[in-house]
């Protein structure tokens, strides 16, 4: 039982640490589908794009396992 809880919570732990912030610059970027939704997909963007003082807009989602995001960040 123990063993199974210790897996349980990696799991968890590598769960959060694949969710990435999004790579790029102040112009936009592009992360890997990862998202449920895509208003989950809208907020990792936003958060990339708020380091730069922006918001997100997304122009491409392919939501399938290996898919991606692709985003650009404007100006507010």
């Amino acid at each position: 039982m123990r063993i199974l809880m210790l897996a349980l919570v990696a799991a968890s732990l590598a769960a959060c640490a694949a969710r990435p912030e999004g790579t790029g610059n102040a112009q936009g970027g592009v992360m890997d589908w990862f998202a449920t939704n895509e208003r989950e997909a809208f907020l990792a963007a936003q958060g990339h794009c708020q380091k730069y003082g922006r918001d997100a807009r997304i122009t491409q989602i392919v939501p399938r396992a290996g898919g991606s995001v692709a985003f650009e960040c404007v100006k507010i």
